[in-house]
């Protein structure tokens, strides 16, 4: 275990303040193992002389001697010196020296045991006791731990202020990354915001032409019934036009006038033999009329046949008369 440094141990700092003044603390060895308050070290006024108390059972002249037998046994590393200086004050005076401080139990009197480290810094090199120390190295020491006080509280104030800026520095690495994931979620959120308007229009524009569609068919649907209608009322119109043409014309003669015309035109007399009968009408509407006479085959049976004068087609319009005998009706 490498041996703590005052200028980077901030619990020394109430250590040292207690060698300025009239307060009480804890040793840097007891910072892992804590020891009854009666180890602690104290100042006090005696006339013109400041003196310090440590009250632990074995004095510094006991550990400089163990220690010395350590140093030249090459056995005293750092290790070895925190454990048997255990409960001792300490401040650093130089980069590889150390200084004990404590009371002489017996005498009441302040001494101090300087200890020098190799160039290595790893082991013991020698140890200086000072017992019985003048008021001027007493002094001196104190300078000394007050100066390492500044140091420590300069430190102290940079460690806040390190730990300040480190806090600082999380709250905006976090407030960064909040951000982050906020504009992450409102982009996302947008994202989806354009998606669902995207299918909304789909949708519409999808109703719109289903609903242009069914209105195109519906209205061909319409043309084709129109048409239709149309067709057929023409057909009507047509037929109509067909059985008017086909309608005789307006009768102003009767069958009875037609037969008189043909015997008037005929010359055939009512006592005449031949006959002057009306026979049909034709697809024109004309009255037929047919003029024959009876030829007796057989005078005892009275048997007899028709013989055919011949065929007349009359207007019933106008009366008027055309011989159709050739036709054969």
């Amino acid at each position: 275990m490498k041996m703590l440094k005052v200028a980077f141990s901030v619990p020394l700092l109430a250590i040292l303040l207690a060698a300025c003044s009239d307060e009480s603390s804890e040793t840097v060895s007891q910072k892992e193992e804590p020891i009854e308050k009666s180890t602690a070290v104290h100042t006090k006024e005696n006339g013109n002389k400041t003196a310090v108390k440590e009250s632990s059972p074995n004095t510094l002249q006991t550990k400089a001697s163990t220690i010395k037998k350590a140093v030249n046994s090459k056995e005293a590393d750092r290790d070895y010196l925190l454990n048997v200086m255990n409960g001792y004050q300490y401040i650093q005076v130089g980069d590889n020296q150390y200084i004990y401080y404590g009371i002489n139990q017996e005498q009441n009197v302040f001494c101090m045991m300087e200890v020098n480290f190799d160039a290595s810094g790893d082991y013991v090199e020698n140890i200086n006791l000072v017992d019985n120390a003048s008021e001027e190295q007493i002094a001196l020491l104190q300078n000394q731990i007050q100066e390492q006080q500044k140091q420590l509280s300069d430190l102290e104030q940079q460690q806040m202020e390190k730990e300040l800026d480190d806090y600082y520095a999380q709250l905006e690495e976090d407030r960064q990354k909040e951000e982050e994931a906020q504009a992450k979620a409102d982009a996302e959120a947008e994202a989806q915001a354009e998606a669902d308007r995207k299918a909304e229009e789909e949708r519409l524009a999808e109703e719109e032409k289903k609903q242009q569609e069914e209105e195109e068919a519906q209205a061909k649907a319409d043309e084709e019934e129109d048409e239709a209608q149309t067709e057929s009322e023409s057909e009507q119109e047509e037929d109509t036009e067909a059985l008017e043409e086909e309608e005789p014309a307006e009768q102003t003669v009767s069958q009875e006038q037609a037969i008189q015309l043909v015997r008037d035109q005929q010359g055939i007399s009512e006592d005449s033999p031949l006959f002057v009968t009306y026979d049909h009408v034709d697809d024109s509407g004309n009255y037929i009329i047919h003029v024959y006479e009876n030829v007796v085959d057989n005078e005892e049976t009275g048997e007899e046949h028709t013989a055919t004068q011949g065929w007349y087609q009359v207007s019933p319009s106008d009366g008027s008369i055309t011989d159709v005998t050739v036709d054969g009706y």
